[in-house]
């Protein structure tokens, strides 16, 4: 048997670790075992992304070595910044998940598995988290929070690189709200995270369209493992925002605040609510309110999307057709000061090739200079290069639909990190 060497290079492929003769399928002859574990650890360590996704199932010994590295990176090492994937599901087809690799420009097959609620060290291979929940999803950093949206009460943070280390947080308070949103916030120096969740209740009202919410703030700390309400506050004619529309820059929270929209009536209307999370602290709790400030729309906008990109707030909106709620285009802003400064619009050859299938609402998320902006109803992908100033349509995954119109589609953006664990 003739093996192919084995250089430490940062463009080791998978391939390099296979031996020249494929027929043998045997574990044991595989060149990289005759080494020592710490030495296959560190070999692995070396892979780009995708092809370390491939090696986690290759075997229990390759999965958890490269696990164990990313617990405990070597003294001294720096992660270096990677272009986000983008990962795309099909809740009707739970076995057909796949992520998009920006980097190299393709997509690739790529499965959540699953985790029971005793965190077994095992996950449940045989479903994923699509098949079984409808999910509220932020990701920072490489980790990703998911919330069940059925009873807003049941949430998991994972590193999806790494697809066996899930963690089940403590159940969310404040029970069933009208409108419900998170974000998370992970900081990779310290390997600290926070989520925060945002929960609207309607209040009962003998006015006749007399809108009054009451907007519950929760926040979830890593280092202490336990939920602590921050604040509650009545909103009159304004709701707090669902989906993606929270986001935690900078210490500071920001909430997409809406005017409930009543049909004959008028627009929908906007705003970004901010709080100051450095006033997190048990005899601070009060003072959060005092740290409010508001931050008007430009103009009414058919869906509104916040992220967080390396500390710029970032607002993904979509632009009307004048009078109608229909989508016309897509816009992008970001926060200067008090002010919303518009930074693009999605030029027609791009927002034309799928405006008749795309919801006025909309997915959006991204990292790094990325952004993603998807159709819940179809395949349809375009993404933003704000440091190159360019759109680009995505190619379509290869799901295996004929009618992308009759299909629910989602997905949120992540960066593959391998050295953060929840």
């Amino acid at each position: 048997m003739e093996y192919q060497t084995l250089p430490l290079t940062k463009t080791s492929s998978f391939q390099d670790l296979l031996p020249i003769n494929k027929a043998n399928n045997d574990l044991s002859a595989f060149p990289i075992n005759m080494l020592p574990e710490e030495m296959q650890i560190e070999i692995l360590s070396h892979l780009q992304t995708d092809d370390t996704v491939r090696c986690e199932s290759v075997c229990k010994k390759w999965q958890a070595g490269i696990e164990s590295w990313a617990s405990r990176p070597p003294l001294g090492y720096t992660p270096q910044p990677k272009k986000p994937w983008y990962f795309m599901f099909n809740s009707e087809v739970p076995y057909a998940t796949y992520a998009y690799n920006s980097d190299k420009e393709k997509w690739i097959p790529f499965d959540i598995p699953n985790s029971d609620e005793t965190e077994s060290p095992t996950p449940q291979l045989e479903t994923t988290f699509f098949s079984q929940y409808t999910l509220y999803i932020s990701a920072s950093r490489g980790l990703v929070c998911f919330m069940e949206t059925r009873t807003q009460d049941k949430g998991f943070v994972f590193n999806p690189i790494l697809k066996n280390r899930i963690k089940l947080l403590p159940k969310a308070p404040g029970g069933i709200a009208d409108y419900c949103a998170i974000t998370l916030s992970t900081d990779v120096g310290s390997r600290k995270y926070v989520v925060a969740m945002v929960k609207s209740h309607q209040v009962e009202s003998i006015i006749k369209n007399n809108l009054q919410f009451y907007v519950d703030i929760h926040l979830y700390k890593s280092e202490t493992s336990s939920w602590v309400n921050l604040h509650t506050e009545k909103f009159v004619g304004w709701h707090g925002g669902d989906s993606d529309s929270c986001v935690i820059c900078k210490d500071r929270l920001y909430v997409v605040a809406n005017f409930p929209y009543v049909a004959g009536g008028t627009e929908p209307f906007h705003e970004i609510v901010a709080y100051d999370l450095s006033q997190t602290r048990q005899s601070q709790k009060k003072s959060l309110a005092r740290t409010k400030v508001t931050i008007p729309f430009p103009c009414a906008l058919t869906c509104v999307r916040l992220q967080n990109l390396d500390g710029k707030l970032i607002m993904v909106g979509g632009l009307p057709k004048k009078g109608t709620m229909t989508l016309d285009t897509v816009a992008i802003w970001e926060l200067c000061g008090k002010n919303l400064k518009e930074i693009t619009r999605a030029p027609d050859d791009v927002i034309s090739r799928f405006r008749n299938r795309f919801d006025p609402t909309f997915i959006a998320s991204g990292c790094g200079d990325i952004v993603f902006i998807q159709s819940y109803n179809s395949r349809a992908l375009i993404s933003y290069d704000m440091g190159k100033n360019v759109w680009k349509i995505v190619p379509k995954t290869p799901f295996p639909v004929l009618d992308d119109n009759s299909h629910y589609f989602s997905g949120f953006c992540f960066e593959p990190l391998l050295d953060i664990v929840p």
